[in-house]
């Protein structure tokens, strides 16, 4: 199977996965964009400049090029995953913790124990 991998600096510390379907179709609406529209070369370098193909095995691994770790300052080590819906992220651990995992505890805090998240969805 083959999925596109992004990591442009748009994405942070993280790396985004997506399926090939849903990159294309991402794609097809950057290149919809009116050629006039300033932000289209933008959006088409940070999307298509700063993606490549990932191949994950039968067995459901991966490997991750070295500049990919790098970017994430993981050579070795732990990573964290996060599915969300169309697409994954893949973290190092000690920024998943600090960039996603402390901010959702303290929002959760703020808004109280009996709080139920799925409240806020329509």
């Amino acid at each position: 199977m083959t999925a596109k991998i992004l990591y442009g600096k748009h994405l942070g510390e993280s790396l985004q996965v997506l399926t090939v379907e849903a990159y294309d179709a991402k794609i097809g609406r950057i290149m919809a964009m009116p050629d006039s529209d300033p932000n289209k070369n933008k959006l088409r370098k940070l999307y298509m400049g700063y993606s490549e193909d990932l191949t994950i095995d039968k067995d459901g691994r991966v490997v991750l090029a070295l500049r990919l770790r790098e970017k994430l300052g993981v050579v070795e080590g732990e990573l964290s995953f996060m599915g969300l819906g169309e697409y994954f992220q893949i973290w190092k651990l000690e920024s998943f913790e600090a960039d996603v995992d402390e901010p959702l505890d303290e929002w959760l805090d703020e808004m109280g124990e009996d709080f139920d998240p799925m409240s806020l969805v329509p």
